[in-house]
């Protein structure tokens, strides 16, 4: 079974970069990366998903598998993809909608918090209540 963090490594040297800087590149704190690599640890997926996102001329399926090319086979036709308009639009609706998405459960979180809170103060009232007829 093939190592994980060696694809880090791979790139490092592809790229003629430290594993420092392909820690920078990806966001990782300094050392996630070479701390697990020199004790062979494991490390979390959100790497690998950030290592995808800001290299997309590698090839997914090598960094996951080990399969295939390293690089993606029509890179020129990989990065005229991302900025086709209509690509871009897609992009952007499918953005939107996550955001109306997310701003749904913020507005429905926010009224459960409201709702939470007046519980709470009938609580403390009835407990306050409780307490000054017990001491009667």
């Amino acid at each position: 079974m093939r190592n994980i963090l060696q694809v880090f490594t791979d790139i490092a040297q592809n790229e003629g970069i430290t594993i420092t800087n392909l820690e920078k590149k990806i966001g990782a704190s300094k050392g996630v990366l070479s701390r697990a690599i020199s004790k062979g640890t494991d490390i979390q997926a959100k790497w690998l998903i950030a290592l995808v996102d800001n290299y997309p001329l590698y090839s997914a399926e090598w960094i996951l598998t080990g399969t295939g090319p390293m690089l993606q086979r029509d890179s020129a036709e990989s990065i005229s993809k991302e900025t086709d308009p209509d690509v871009l639009r897609e992009k952007l609706v499918n953005l939107q909608n996550q955001l109306d998405a997310l701003e749904k459960a913020n507005n429905a979180l926010e009224d459960a918090n409201e709702s939470l809170k007046e519980t709470k103060l009938i609580l403390q009232k009835r407990i306050s209540e409780l307490e000054t007829n017990s001491k009667r």
